[in-house]
C-alpha cells in the first residue's frame, strides 16, 4: 500500500537573503559583531510584530482573572493544609507519638 505524503508547510517568514546564507562566513571580529547585531535586530523585529498580534485583556478581565487565580491558590493551600493536619494526626495515632 502506497502512503501519501503531504507537501511541506510554507515557511512563516521569508527566507534570508543569499548574503546571509553563504557557507563561507568570515570569522573576523567585525563580521561576527555584524551577524550578532543583525540577529538581535531580527529578534526585536519579530518580537514586536508578534506583540502587535496579541489581544490584551481589558482591565476588568485582568482583575477578574487575577482574583480567580488568588482564590484558587488559597483554596488549594487550605486543602493541602487540612490534609496535612489530618494525616499528621493519623500517623500520630498509628505510631503512638505525642
Amino acid at each position: 500500500m502506497k502512503l501519501l505524503r503531504r507537501a511541506p508547510p510554507e515557511p512563516v517568514r521569508p527566507i534570508r537573503s543569499q548574503k546571509a546564507s553563504r557557507s563561507t562566513h568570515s570569522n573576523s571580529p567585525t563580521e561576527i559583531g555584524k551577524r550578532f547585531t543583525e540577529g538581535i535586530s531580527q529578534f526585536l523585529y519579530d518580537t514586536r510584530s508578534e506583540l502587535r498580534k496579541v489581544t490584551w485583556p481589558s482591565r476588568e478581565q485582568a482583575i477578574n482573572l487575577t482574583s480567580l487565580v488568588i482564590g484558587v491558590s488559597l483554596a488549594v493551600a487550605a486543602f493541602i493544609g487540612v490534609t496535612d493536619v489530618i494525616l499528621q494526626k493519623i500517623f500520630q495515632l498509628i505510631l503512638g507519638g505525642a
